[in-house]
């Protein structure tokens, strides 16, 4: 098998890359004979790395691909619909052994972005119910695959008590307060500003993407450190620690494409047993519901502090729905397609 990507890094704390280099090193692990090739982001597990135009047309990466004859995985990096569609259509025209490509996240599509990914050759791998509705309504069903993936559940595991606590104490927490936490981006578009909502009896904590540090909204930083919300903005190795000390889980982000169509904090932090207060975005549409998950329908502060009392109240444990999104059995079903 041979992986195409531009999404190779070392720090990965922004969701598509995330997703991405998880699913590329574990596919490395499973097997040896996967050579990985880059463009764009070259890194120290590239097999081989090729500079490209924005088509992906290069003839060394062309012959490469033609030559070996081996089955693709293409896992782009998100950049807009029509020039997603474009490369994958590309790929697909000299990859001469069957063609996956991972799509981490879904934006709009406009006719000619839906013609080229109906015509391509390539096979879809979404990582949600709604993505798939979404994909074959206009690709024929038999080229997109719906997998539940996401999470390490052994690295993102449950605390103890003591353990919370002594978290807590580590990075500076009140031992007497809840934590109330969220990771991501921060900006208006992910509706991080209803941190603002949550009453001040939480301690309201969000961690910064730092691959993203140039998007923030400065105006609403500032708003929400005027209000006593604790800003992460620094890179944090360790991250399932911060998920392990805090008490929930808040993800409000609603709109299409603000996030990875399998939101990884929600997952990771149900994981560690952690309770999500969350939207349906995404593949969070198939957890509502379900121990430890709770829906936000209302964003109106009242409800939203409602629905955290609850969520400390329940003692209901997330982690058993977190277990399906375990990155081994995708790994297994992908490995499974190169033979």
């Amino acid at each position: 098998m041979l992986i195409l990507t531009n999404c190779m890094t070392d720090v990965v704390d922004e969701g598509c890359l995330k997703l991405s280099n998880s699913l590329i090193k574990r596919i490395k692990s499973k097997d040896s004979d996967v050579s990985i090739l880059t463009y764009e982001r070259e890194h120290q597990l590239s097999d081989e790395h090729f500079k490209t135009n924005k088509l992906l047309l290069n003839l060394k990466l062309i012959r490469r691909i033609r030559k070996s004859k081996e089955n693709v995985l293409y896992i782009p990096f998100p950049s807009g619909t029509l020039p997603t569609a474009l490369r994958i259509f590309v790929v697909s025209l000299f990859a001469k052994g069957s063609l996956n490509t991972v799509l981490s996240m879904r934006g709009e599509y406009g006719l000619l972005a839906k013609i080229l990914m109906k015509i391509s050759r390539s096979e879809l791998v979404v990582f949600s119910k709604e993505s798939y509705d979404f994909y074959t309504s206009f690709v024929n069903e038999k080229k997109v695959r719906y997998l539940k993936a996401g999470v390490d559940t052994k690295r993102f595991d449950k605390a103890s008590d003591n353990q919370k606590l002594k978290l807590k104490e580590k990075y500076g927490f009140d031992k007497n307060r809840p934590v109330v936490l969220h990771v991501g981006h921060l900006n208006s578009g992910r509706n991080v500003q209803k941190l603002l909502s949550i009453d001040k009896k939480y301690q309201r904590v969000l961690v910064c993407s730092t691959l993203t540090k140039d998007e923030q909204d400065l105006k609403l930083k500032e708003k929400l450190i005027k209000d006593d919300v604790r800003i992460v903005e620094s890179y944090i190795e360790n991250i399932e620690e911060i998920y392990q000390l805090s008490d929930v889980y808040f993800f409000p982000t609603k709109d299409v494409g603000r996030c990875i169509d399998i939101p990884l904090s929600c997952m990771e932090a149900a994981a560690c047993s952690i309770p999500v207060v969350a939207t349906t975005y995404g593949e969070l549409n198939e957890v509502i519901g379900c121990d430890g998950f709770y829906r936000i329908s209302d964003f109106e502060s009242r409800e939203i502090n409602r629905l955290i009392e609850i969520a400390l109240n329940d003692k209901k444990d997330p982690r058993n729905t977190a277990l399906c999104y375990d990155w081994d059995n995708a790994v297994k079903l992908i490995l499974q397609e190169k033979t």
